[in-house]
């Protein structure tokens, strides 16, 4: 791709497009790192936190490990999201400019970005995925104040399960080889196609009903962002819960969605748990997604501002014309 033109130096604009998404993503998670860590015990039904409610469960966290509990797993959390959201954002341009390219006809618009953010949330989560896993191996766990770790394991509660993000994942590898890393990827990957297409979808459609001199402020991009998110994690989030589930199942009493693959472990929870659990930590995650959302944008606006990355709407997008003959003719410009 071109090096930038802008000042950017020797940099393209796909690798500053991804070193903006980055810090974008680890700002923003880091910030909602305390909301994460409790929707995570919510979902995944850990005993001590059934029916303490978000408050009560800031109270349990805290007392039982102090005010770092609400960060544990947040390093293996921003080691994820960093990669993640970097591919997220470049591979969403990209496939943008791709398909317009492959296509030049295409009528550029929100189903446009719903075809573009579904295959580049795809993208990201196959390439970033074992280090969800982890994430959430580590939220899960608990550690008392004070005290040595304790494990998951009911019947041996004072052994630690893994150590960190490294011990985790060969942890992981050793006894359950490279699709152990894999596991519960597969409603990962029916979640996050609908969900980042719609959240692009949602975005763009929105932002076409704000006055043509608005657009680029940042205020009116948080506001679409943040509700897009939204719309787009209600419709998806029963698929987030079974994913959970899924990855923690060697921790569970229960083991309900042992072996029943994506479908089949949301009628099992709808069933045993009750269709509630499909949405538990829905609220925590309304809290956590428009702050997320909203740091996410201001950095990742701020980022591409510094690293004079041109936005999506003024940049150019090279469009060969054939001529009568089938030959190409000088490119036209169209963003």
């Amino acid at each position: 791709m071109e090096a930038a033109e802008r000042g950017g130096g020797l940099l393209p604009v796909a690798v500053r497009e991804l070193i903006a998404g980055g810090v974008a993503g680890g700002v923003a998670k880091s910030a909602v790192a305390p909301l994460e860590r409790v929707k995570i015990l919510l979902q995944t039904r850990r005993v001590e936190f059934r029916g303490s409610g978000l408050v009560g469960s800031f109270r349990t966290i805290y007392r039982t490990e102090g005010p770092l509990g609400f960060y544990r797993g947040n390093g293996a959390s921003v080691a994820r999201i960093v990669p993640y959201a970097a591919l997220h954002y470049m591979a969403y341009e990209e496939y943008r400019r791709w398909i317009i390219l492959g296509f030049p006809n295409v009528e550029q618009g929100p189903v446009l970005d719903l075809v573009s953010g579904s295959i580049a949330g795809g993208t990201a989560v196959v390439s970033t995925y074992p280090l969800d896993l982890v994430r959430t191996k580590l939220a899960y766990q608990l550690q008392v104040k004070g005290a040595v770790n304790l494990s998951l394991r009911e019947s041996k509660p004072s052994e630690q399960v893994y150590k960190g993000i490294l011990d985790c994942v060969k942890t992981i590898h050793r006894q359950n080889g490279l699709k152990g890393l894999y596991r519960g990827m597969a409603p990962s990957l029916y979640g996050i196609f609908p969900y980042s297409g719609l959240k692009f979808y949602f975005y763009e459609k929105m932002k076409t009903n704000v006055p043509e001199e608005h657009r680029k402020d940042i205020i009116p991009k948080l506001a679409c962002g943040s509700v897009a998110g939204l719309l787009g994690q209600t419709i998806t989030y029963p698929l987030d819960v079974v994913r959970r589930q899924m990855q923690v199942q060697v921790f569970s009493s229960s083991n309900l969605v042992k072996g029943k693959g994506t479908f089949g472990s949301l009628v099992m929870i709808a069933k045993h748990q009750g269709w509630k659990q499909l949405f538990s930590g829905l609220s925590i995650n309304y809290l956590k997604v428009v702050p997320s959302v909203a740091i996410g944008f201001t950095v990742y606006d701020s980022m591409k501002d510094w690293l004079n990355v041109p936005s999506r709407e003024r940049a150019a997008v090279v469009v060969p014309v054939l001529s009568e003959d089938g030959s190409n003719t000088a490119p036209v410009h169209s963003s």
